[in-house]
């Protein structure tokens, strides 16, 4: 898709550009059947793992229930929403282990295209395309588009839901007092994620925090913002409720000896776990180059008066995501 900026016509764009947007396209597809390559080889080389057989098991519930709840009856809550994609996917092309995998597998896809895109968009065609890459060749990203989890759903809806909270950051969005279709796109998005796994809550506080940094105090003074904020804060509700009611005690037995949710001040264990996702030597250079680019971005504040919304459009990009990497 090729969107041209206002006031521009087709007859102005260079035969370079004209061919660009095919290249593009050869190159992504090219790219998407490698990534499907990688992932259906697992898939056929690969038994389930064991949660596996836990999602599947809810799938079946569905389908003879109408809802996961297993034979003791406790509701199963994890990736609530993937239970009935798994459960309509098994409906439609019958009971196996392959069926129970393609969701995550098309979910797996979906997620490099739209990073592609927005990389983009939001940047250039040359992002896109490396992050799209990494996407593809990401370790983790092929073991869980491969398998019968809720992850790779999950993965496809954040990021969505990220890019869909960076541009109500912009000043030029809508100010009425009815919700915008970027609001609608907005708290869809996050109630599609949060019933996909429960750990979206964690982005919530970020994604405010991030609003405020760029639009300020006034743009919550807004009826139209508070509306938006209202429903999502409503779907967090619903979705405490349906742990609570869903898994009567499970809920306070796990937070007591293994919280599922809530903050970690073990700092040094907490690095011993998550710092070979970054400073592995593979992964060295993509942390290097994220780094590069955030310390890029922040040295510009000064010259645009220390307001984030000053800033070239991709850099604003730029410290938005990396707000809601940190913070999590």
């Amino acid at each position: 898709m090729n969107i041209l900026p206002i006031g521009t016509t087709r007859r102005a764009q260079s035969p370079t550009r004209n061919l660009a947007t095919p290249l593009l396209l050869v190159s992504l597809v090219g790219l998407l059947l490698f990534a499907l390559w990688l992932r259906w080889r697992y898939i056929q080389s690969i038994s389930l793992y064991v949660d596996e057989f836990t999602t599947l098991w809810a799938a079946k519930r569905v389908q003879q229930l109408g809802a996961p709840i297993m034979p003791s009856g406790v509701l199963y809550t994890r990736g609530l929403l993937a239970s009935y994609v798994e459960a309509l996917f098994l409906t439609l092309f019958g009971f196996s282990y392959t069926v129970g995998r393609l969701p995550s597998l098309l979910f797996g896809l979906a997620t490099i295209v739209a990073i592609f895109l927005i990389g983009r968009r939001l940047w250039n065609a040359r992002v896109g395309w490396l992050a799209a890459v990494g996407l593809t060749l990401l370790p983790e990203a092929i073991v869980w588009s491969s398998r019968a989890r809720f992850y790779a759903q999950l993965q496809f809806f954040v990021l969505l839901l990220v890019w869909a909270a960076f541009v109500m950051t912009d000043e030029r969005a809508s100010t009425s007092k009815r919700m915008t279709g970027k609001a609608w796109l907005f708290v869809t998005l996050f109630i599609l994620a949060l019933f996909s796994q429960e750990e979206t809550l964690l982005l919530y506080p970020s994604i405010l925090l991030g609003l405020l940094l760029w639009r300020g105090w006034r743009y919550f003074r807004q009826p139209s913002v508070w509306a938006t904020h209202a429903i999502c804060l409503a779907a967090l509700i619903v979705r405490y409720a349906v742990e609570k009611i869903g898994q009567p005690g499970y809920f306070e037995t796990i937070q007591a000896q293994r919280p599922y949710v809530g903050l970690i001040f073990d700092l040094r264990g907490a690095w011993a776990a998550y710092a070979p996702l970054l400073i592995a030597w593979e992964r060295l250079p993509w942390t290097v180059g994220a780094l590069l680019a955030i310390v890029v971005a922040l040295t510009m504040l000064p010259k645009a008066g220390w307001r984030l919304s000053q800033l070239p459009r991709s850099q604003q990009a730029t410290l938005f995501f990396a707000l809601q990497f940190l913070f999590v």
